[in-house]
């Protein structure tokens, strides 16, 4: 059978998400422009439906990686050679991931570090593996020429069957004592003065198994200067599948964004995301005070939301980002209670997104006094000596809805910004697949 396959190399495969580097100053100068203006004709709010034939899916989880590093909350080494295929109701792929080493001496040493990743429709099955070559730990407190932690969940008549099987620990020596190749699970060995290892580190579920084949925390001042609260794991999988499903989503919201081009420089804020399997129904909430970027944009009060549920005959998703408040390039665009609604489902073979939900509370565009909160969507202004204004822009792709309720891209240097920039006010995504 030919299976869909990917090779990271050693690049990270991973899956997208919202980035939020740090901001950068924007100087302040004045603002004088003309505006002209492309309104909608009469469109309405967004809302479309599709069909699809429907066959039972399982839902997919895994992912794997070689090391991890962190000194309390702040990650040293993040993982290495990731890699992960989310959620996904697709069961015929092959991924894998290889990188040379790392090196974050004394810490944490190693030589290639290779992981693997596959899914599979007949038997259902998820499966993971993660191999980590000279590993030395801690100054060499901990070594082991291999670690290889393998992780696999398969569906069964009675439910699901979960398997380390495959998790070696060759030439491991644990403060100068050998250990077994085959340590059973959750070994802990102390390291006296400084902590203590967990080999074979196992954490079970109904539906899925984490392995690491080391885990070692540091919670003890010591001699040999290693901080406390250090946390280092070598050789993770994970796998994991759920029972049938008709589908999964994905989905975030975020209150801002501003970036030039591929640089970001204020990142999407307080971002709220809708996990494959949904939320059970739970709102998911993530608010913060408002953004202040100079003279290109101050916001006030945001707060991002996101539910889901999903079973074997529906889905229903939708993210919100509600911004109290926004006034772009010094007044240019001033907008109350911004409102993004993204929102998709799937009953049975149909499928339905929309923007039901979104508004505005004011709206105003400096030189066109018939811009109005209740603005058609998909709206586009040019700016003449700025750019091209959006107002609740509605992006419509293969199985997802995006909203964005105001977005500015700069196509003339105006206000310290530069010609890419782009600025964007309450957005909100939703997919259905």
């Amino acid at each position: 059978m030919n299976r869909n396959t990917t090779s990271a190399g050693t690049a990270a495969a991973t899956e997208a998400t919202p980035k939020a580097p740090s901001r950068s100053l924007i100087s302040r100068t004045a603002l004088l422009v003309g505006v002209s203006v492309v309104l909608a004709t009469a469109a309405p709010a967004f809302s479309s439906t599709a069909s699809a034939a429907t066959t039972e899916k399982f839902a997919y989880t895994g992912s794997a990686y070689g090391t991890w590093a962190a000194v309390g909350s702040v990650v040293k080494s993040g993982p290495s050679a990731p890699l992960t295929f989310g959620c996904t109701t697709d069961g015929n792929l092959h991924r894998t991931n290889t990188i040379a080493g790392v090196n974050l001496a004394p810490l944490l040493t190693t030589g290639t570090v290779s992981t693997t990743a596959d899914t599979y429709a007949s038997p259902v099955k998820s499966s993971t593996s993660a191999s980590t070559a000279q590993v030395n730990l801690l100054g060499g407190l901990v070594k082991a020429s291999v670690v290889k932690a393998a992780s696999s969940t398969t569906r069964t008549a009675t439910g699901y069957a979960l398997s380390s099987s495959g998790t070696t620990l060759t030439s491991l020596v644990v403060g100068g004592v050998p250990v077994r190749a085959d340590a059973a699970p959750n070994t802990r060995i102390d390291l006296a003065g400084v902590g203590y290892v967990v080999v074979n580190e196992q954490v079970r579920s109904t539906n899925g198994l984490k392995v690491s084949g080391l885990h070692v925390f540091v919670n003890t001042v010591n001699a040999l200067g290693f901080p406390v609260n250090t946390n280092l794991v070598v050789s993770q999988a994970i796998s994991g599948l759920s029972a049938p499903v008709i589908g999964v989503m994905s989905g975030y919201s975020y209150g801002t964004k501003v970036n030039v081009g591929t640089l970001v420089t204020s990142g999407s804020s307080f971002t709220a995301y809708l996990p494959c399997l949904g939320t059970g129904g739970v709102l998911r909430t993530n608010t913060g005070a408002g953004i202040n970027i100079g003279t290109a944009l101050n916001t006030g009060t945001i707060a991002n939301t996101a539910k889901g549920t999903v079973s074997a005959t529906a889905i229903n998703a939708e993210t919100t980002s509600t911004v109290q408040g926004a006034n772009l390039l010094n007044g240019l665009v001033k907008a109350t209670v911004i409102k993004a609604d993204a929102r998709g489902s799937k009953t049975g073979t149909t499928y339905s997104f929309s923007d039901t939900g979104s508004s505005f509370g004011s709206l105003t565009v400096a030189g066109h006094p018939e811009i109005t909160a209740k603005v058609a969507p998909n709206t586009t202004v040019a700016i003449q000596g700025v750019g091209t204004l959006y107002l609740h822009r509605v992006i419509r792709t293969n199985g997802a809805v995006t909203v964005r309720m105001i977005e500015l891209v700069i196509t003339s240097p105006v206000n310290g910004l530069a010609v890419g920039t782009n600025i964007q006010v309450a957005v909100a995504v939703t997919g259905v697949k």
